[in-house]
């Protein structure tokens, strides 16, 4: 775990994840505080697991997958991935351990978020605090199989590009998958193009797992045969991404 533990230092040492960990601690309680809550109370916190939920996208965008692209990059032109695989680090491991020194960092992130969301806006009813905790608890399990696979493929690409360029491209698809996707199917609402049928049939459908607007309307937990039907989709989704990762992935430059 040697490239675990040098990644994790040259993380900690550039100290940006300080910055998205207070925002995250900070705002959840800050900005829903700025809107005219007074006229219905019952709505802040909702609005505090909206925000708090919205902030972990934003640093598993911002942050992580910048991390991923940029240490890809550095150490495949620095040689480092080499210099292990003289060790007998295989490309498997040397992708998993990079990958684990990232999400480290990240979960206290998910915690924080999660922790917000959950304690801080959990309705006073039993029946629907239950039914809270469980969309809580559906939402980091969806979040985690679509971020776990753009990770993998942001520190593989940034082995055979620059860090940016890893960066767009896997930010673009992640974008694509959670809002793009979206106005296409609007669009195919009112047209029948084949070529675009088969785009979105292709299409990663991230947007299936922001639960954001079960929390804020107080929806309710999925279905067990949902969350499964949903979890599949990604796993399989995730799976093919991480198999053109380890393709992708090379140690030197």
């Amino acid at each position: 775990m040697e490239l675990y533990k040098l990644t994790l230092a040259s993380i900690l040492s550039r100290k940006t994840f300080a910055i998205f960990a207070a925002l995250i601690l900070i705002l959840p309680f800050v900005l829903p505080m700025m809107t005219p809550w007074e006229t219905k109370p019952t709505l802040l916190e909702p609005a505090r697991a909206q925000t708090a939920w919205m902030l972990v996208w934003v640093s598993a965008l911002s942050w992580l997958l910048f991390q991923g692209a940029m240490i890809g990059d550095k150490w495949a032109s620095q040689g480092l991935f080499t210099y292990f695989k003289t060790l007998g680090v295989s490309r498997r491991k040397q992708i998993g351990q990079v990958w684990l020194s990232c999400f480290t960092i990240f979960t206290g992130f998910l915690a924080i978020g999660f922790a917000i969301s959950t304690f801080t806006a959990m309705p006073g009813d039993s029946i629907e605090a239950k039914h809270w905790l469980i969309t809580n608890l559906q939402y980091a399990l969806l979040f985690f199989l679509v971020v776990t696979p753009l990770l993998t493929l942001a520190i593989s690409l940034g082995t055979r590009l620059n860090g940016a360029a890893a960066y767009a491209i896997t930010i673009g698809i992640a974008l694509y998958g959670l809002f793009g996707i979206q106005y296409l199917e609007v669009f195919l609402a009112d047209n029948s193009n084949p070529i675009l049928n088969i785009v979105y049939l292709l299409s990663p459908h991230y947007h299936l797992s922001d639960l954001t607007s079960r929390l804020v309307f107080k929806l309710g937990a999925l279905t067990g045969s949902e969350l499964l039907q949903i979890s599949f989709y990604l796993a399989g989704i995730g799976m093919v991404i991480t198999a053109i990762s380890y393709a992708l992935y090379r140690e030197t430059k």
